[in-house]
């Protein structure tokens, strides 16, 4: 029997409390580990490379975004989505036929990153390099790392549809230990010129493993110069136009806040440096856990779109699971940031520190945001999830503008946190109306609980003096986690028997 007819399975059939429970668990496992790289990497990196290595860094992180949400076609994201829905209802014979179409216009996709990168080379050499046309060589350099990466996020799009969810968890791993090991040695033999060498070779490692695990699932097969699959694909790529119109608005956005920063008074790289030091504190490691949503959550909740009760039911249980595991989580990186910043990179890069504590209701609100956010993918809603992605991206844009002119990065903190309550006020205004979305009075109560503690705990750090950060700080975390285990026990089964298990075997120890 092949690995496609033995598809379905009680784990891949399991849908839940315990289910979400354990593969947000299990994703917080690998961004666990993917973290413990990252402190390694990102220490290694900025005692090799300083400052401006990292904003080097950040520079080319936003020449391939750029390059690869230019070039998609949102077809990583419809890939998804469909073959969710084809989990649910299709057969082997139509599975296989859609993974090839898939796979065909990858391929086109890494066509076309590529001739777009040759023609706009001058124009990024000039907008990223201090103005001047002729580094248009570096910017070629990113070619491989975009192609790679559209075609290991076309595989991976096939493994998440189709509910290989441990498999997705292994790769994530995986490509998180590769990267630390093909990147670290070049920064430390070649300084500079090995970043361009480093992103190369850790993108094609990420290619390769995606591609022997989805190859085992789904035998490769393209075709493209037929005809026929570029007209069985092409509604794919009309449907996910948008997706990729939103996708340039962000990586615009990704391109425009370092622009804005050094032209911003006299600031330097040193400065874009900081701001992505701050940015990856907050939307990275703080918020690795929302990893499951994609991998685990956007699948399921495509499979059941159609139906509005179980829809609202998968959005409200994954909305619990994300606050009740986050908050404690967050409350805890509030407390020992500074030293997160002096272990993960040097004394130098403390000036990130405010930006990183006034930015942290920004992966706070993403609890919220995000699992409804979904809900236009899932429904393949691609002009909504347009127009909600620009009016942000622009509100954001223009905050970040604002108040970095008026308070430095501090204000660019600030700017994260405002721009994620506007964000939750949007989708659920837009979603409630358009799909009947409804959060659940219960998880509105656990919602405002876990942010009075946070808010107690941001308050601590900005006013009071260590020991009593540490003391009422330690106190907010103490009780969030308690009300979180609570819930949680509440409703999973697995939980609730590892909690009774540790009640009873404090009680034979005592």
């Amino acid at each position: 029997m092949s690995e496609l007819e033995q598809l379905h399975n009680e784990e891949t059939n399991d849908t839940s409390y315990d289910h979400v429970l354990k593969y947000t668990g299990v994703f917080g496992g690998v961004q666990g580990l993917k973290l413990l790289v990252s402190f390694v990497r990102n220490k290694l990196t900025s005692e090799f490379l300083g400052k401006f290595g990292v904003g080097l860094i950040s520079v080319y992180s936003s020449i391939s975004e750029f390059l690869v949400s230019s070039s998609n076609m949102g077809v990583p994201l419809n890939a998804t989505q469909r073959s969710g829905e084809l989990f649910e209802e299709g057969t082997n014979e139509e599975i296989e036929h859609f993974v090839m179409v898939v796979r065909t216009w990858v391929l086109w996709t890494a066509l076309f990153a590529t001739l777009l990168c040759l023609c706009a080379s001058p124009v990024l050499s000039y907008f990223f390099f201090e103005h001047r046309w002729d580094r248009y060589s570096e910017v070629l350099l990113m070619i491989p790392v975009a192609v790679c990466f559209l075609l290991a996020e076309g595989e991976c799009a096939i493994l998440k549809g189709l509910r290989q969810v441990r498999r997705v968890a292994f790769i994530e791993s995986a490509v998180a230990v590769l990267t630390l090991l093909l990147t670290v040695p070049f920064y430390f033999y070649m300084g500079i010129k090995g970043v361009a060498i480093g992103l190369i070779c850790s993108n094609l490692a990420s290619l390769i493993t995606h591609a022997f695990f989805s190859f085992r699932l789904v035998s490769y097969k393209v075709l493209p110069f037929s005809r026929k699959v570029f007209h069985e694909g092409l509604p794919m790529v009309k449907k996910g136009i948008p997706y990729v119109l939103a996708g340039i608005s962000t990586a615009g956005l990704g391109m425009i806040i370092p622009a804005m920063i050094l032209d911003a008074g006299n600031t330097t790289l040193d400065d874009v440096g900081l701001y992505r030091v701050g940015w990856t504190l907050t939307a990275g490691y703080a918020g690795m856990i929302f990893v499951a949503l994609e991998a685990d959550y956007f699948p399921r909740l495509s499979s059941v779109n159609q139906n509005t009760e179980r829809m609202n039911q998968t959005i409200n249980q994954q909305v619990d699971v994300c606050l009740l595991v986050l908050t404690p989580l967050l409350i805890l990186f509030l407390l020992f940031l500074p030293g997160l910043i002096r272990l993960l990179f040097t004394e130098a890069f403390m000036g990130a520190l405010e930006m990183s504590v006034c930015a942290c209701f920004y992966t706070f609100f993403r609890t919220l945001s995000l699992p409804v956010g979904y809900t236009t993918l899932a429904k393949g809603d691609s002009v909504v999830f347009l127009a909600l992605e620009v009016a942000y991206n622009i509100f954001f844009g223009v905050l970040v503008w604002w108040l970095y002119n008026a308070y430095g990065l501090t204000g660019a903190g600030i700017a994260l946190s405002i721009g994620a309550i506007y964000d939750v006020v949007m989708v659920l205004l837009v979603c409630g109306y358009r799909y009947k979305v409804k959060i659940n009075r219960s998880t509105w109560l656990r919602f405002v609980f876990q942010f009075i503690c946070l808010a107690i705990t941001f308050m601590l750090c900005i006013t009071t003096n260590l020991e009593l950060k540490y003391f009422f700080g330690g106190v907010a975390f103490v009780i969030s986690l308690s009300f979180s285990i609570f819930h949680l026990s509440k409703r999973s089964d697995f939980l609730r028997n590892a909690v009774h298990r540790f009640i009873h075997s404090s009680g034979d120890c005592c």
